[in-house]
């Protein structure tokens, strides 16, 4: 233990990223740490002065890249690993910490996926998003179960007055338009958002089945907003349908001129009111929200010369799972002079799944806390903020989780971080009661697992070296180490074809980030902007012992020309090779090499400020990587392929603002 903190302190130290962009109308150069944020604050603070590892991606930097939805967004950069899915959508992790570990919220409100907490990046429209703030490692304190990893907090957009509509096209047959409304009447903020997002598919021409799978969106947000003096009430509304389609092959004889179809569908709905009270010595908050969302699957039988459709009546093709969630939350924020703050709050969470799968067709849990955090300014430099939460979950006794950080303020632009959080998550609904059984799937939960825990470090330094009208620079470096006890994993049962959760007994991520940001302003009214980042992780647990270091390297480049208001944005990923130990299908323990793969993306955007249009027209995916292959170490030619991408792509993009 204490040969790997020394490793932690002194070796594994990097660049950390810190997702700092500009906001500048234009190229002139600001200093982007000045940008205020929410997540895990008490009160609103700027990234200078916040205590947390804090990560921003402004709706600038989303524009920038051309993502049509998340899980775009997130492969451009070296931070996040995707887990990609050609039916059943995206995934993101962070140092390692996967799926259910990652709390993806929309304005505070925690999102549910089809696996539990596992969330569909490709479900999230970044239309209607104005920023997304990310707090790296455990936030349990702040947030409670399931941020063991991280959180991911999605906040809506608040402008006034203004009508924004947006279409994208791509040649893959990408085909999304929406629109965006925000209007002041008298003292009430309106916004409304409508978006519409279309896929074909993608695959085999020769073929009926589709490898990517067709899809239809449909978003829509409604939202409510007064102010009366210091008070903020705000009411919001949001609706997300989507339906992909599984295309079935014509079956063989005797059944020739028919297929056989699968539908699924997601039908989600959130609903959340919200108070808030600012004034000088003491802010308080609170939301209350209820979520419902619908996961349902149909099997159709296809007579293919008159494309009459028929649903079958198979009930393991012909399910309809249902989860509700309550959240409620306020919280009490104290200023008490100008060193001092502190937040008092407390949490109430109920999860509710009825569906075939889920044994006695229903189950529920739920958990409410007390969490308190206190910041000090001890002096100029140093400051230390303590918080402690203490939970009460349905199922499983719990202990305190608590927090400590610690910045040094070198100066005003250098700063020092360190940190330590313990995590707790509990299993999902799935993974203790699901009884997933038919042709296909074998899949039983495990009531008896036990919730993981993790003990993390995080040690961080940013400095400016260089910040004036011409030039600025940015560097930050980063190093974390997390242990996790009894973390979940899916596996074979011995000697049958069925597959359980189970707890691994100790699992260690270390590992490094590096991030290094520059803006060279020239006197001939142009810009260049560089964006570096390194990422370097390593897992290690007592049942796979054998996993090399991962490395993620990304560049952002862009190029602003004033005079013509356009421009040129470039973003390239390298993702490296790395071995690692998993069970095959014989139940024996075997090391497999994944390979490495590059992705590179550039597009070419211009802006007519005369009629408040802009269009970006570029390319995706230029070394138009699909698949990458991955081996048993002692079989090269035994290998299989995890899927990256659906391949090279034009995509065209235009935005109009009518006022």
């Amino acid at each position: 233990m204490n040969r790997k903190v020394f490793y932690f302190l002194f070796l594994s130290f990097g660049l950390v990223y810190s997702k700092i962009s500009n906001e500048e109308d234009s190229v002139a150069l600001k200093n982007p740490l000045e940008e205020v944020l929410i997540t895990g604050q008490i009160g609103s603070q700027t990234i200078s002065q916040s205590v947390n590892n804090l990560i921003l991606i402004t709706s600038k930097d989303i524009k920038a890249t051309g993502s049509n939805d998340l899980a775009e967004l997130f492969s451009n950069q070296a931070l996040f690993d995707l887990n990609v899915d050609p039916a059943l959508g995206t995934s993101v992790s962070i140092q390692g910490m996967q799926g259910n570990n990652i709390n993806i919220m929309i304005d505070g409100i925690p999102v549910i996926g089809r696996k539990g907490s596992q969330i569909d990046l490709s479900q999230i429209n970044l239309a209607n998003i104005e920023r997304i703030e990310i707090l790296k490692g455990p936030a349990s304190v702040m947030y409670g179960t399931n941020s063991t990893g991280g959180v991911i907090n999605l906040i809506s957009k608040k402008n006034i007055n203004t009508i924004l509509f947006n279409s994208y096209l791509e040649s893959i047959g990408v085909y999304n338009f929406n629109m965006d409304l925000n209007k002041s009447i008298k003292d009430i903020d309106l916004h409304v958002n409508l978006g519409k997002y279309n896929f074909e598919g993608y695959g085999d021409d020769s073929e009926r089945s589709k490898y990517w799978k067709p899809k239809d969106q449909s978003f829509s947000d409604f939202k409510l907003r007064k102010k009366i003096n210091k008070t903020s009430l705000e009411f919001k509304t949001s609706f997300f349908n989507e339906e992909v389609i599984d295309l079935g092959d014509e079956n063989p004889i005797p059944l020739v001129g028919s297929a056989t179809d699968l539908h699924y569908f997601t039908y989600r709905n959130i609903n959340f009111f919200k108070i808030n009270k600012d004034d000088d010595k003491y802010s308080w908050n609170y939301i209350g929200s209820f979520s419902q969302t619908n996961f349902e699957k149909k099997q159709f039988d296809i007579e293919l010369a008159s494309n009459i459709a028929t649903q079958t009546l198979n009930p393991d093709y012909n399910t309809l799972d249902k989860f509700k969630s309550f959240f409620n939350r306020m919280e009490y924020n104290r200023f008490t002079g100008l060193r001092y703050k502190s937040q008092l709050g407390i949490d109430f969470n109920y999860e509710n799944v009825e569906g075939p799968k889920i044994k006695d067709s229903i189950a529920s849990i739920y958990n409410y806390s007390i969490f308190t955090q206190s910041s000090f300014e001890i002096n100029d430099q140093l400051t230390t903020q303590l918080g402690l939460r203490i939970p009460y979950h349905s199922l499983y006794s719990t202990n305190l989780i608590p927090s400590l950080h610690f910045k040094y303020d070198f100066n005003n632009q250098n700063q020092i971080r360190l940190s330590y959080s313990k995590g707790f998550r509990s299993p999902t609904i799935k993974e203790l009661f699901m009884e997933f059984i038919d042709i296909n799937h074998n899949i039983v939960g495990n009531s008896e697992l036990n919730p993981e825990k993790s003990n993390a470090f995080q040690l961080s330094l940013s400095f400016l070296p260089k910040n004036d009208d011409n030039i600025y620079c940015s560097i930050n470096l980063e190093g974390f180490l997390n242990y996790l006890n009894n973390k979940i994993e899916l596996a074979r049962i011995q000697s049958t074809d069925a597959y359980t959760y189970y707890n691994l007994e100790e699992s260690t991520y270390y590992g490094s980030n590096t991030f290094l940001k520059l803006n060279i302003k020239s006197p001939n009214n142009t810009m260049s902007s560089f964006n570096i980042m390194w990422n370097m992780f390593y897992i290690k647990n007592s049942s796979f012992n054998y996993n090399s270091p991962r490395h993620n390297l990304s560049l952002a480049y862009k190029y602003e020309y004033d005079l013509c208001n356009c421009g040129l944005n470039i973003n390239w990923r390298w993702k490296s090779n790395y071995e690692y130990q998993a069970y095959n299908e014989s139940s024996n323990l075997v090391v497999y090499e994944q390979l490495g793969y590059q992705l590179l993306n550039f597009n070419l955007f211009k802006e007519f400020n005369s009629i408040n249009t802009s269009m970006i027209i570029g390319v995706k995916n230029l070394f138009d990587i699909q698949d990458v292959n991955y081996a048993m170490q002692d079989d090269i030619h035994a290998s299989d392929f995890s899927t990256i991408s659906w391949g090279r792509t034009i995509f065209f993009q235009l935005s109009w603002m009518p006022f």
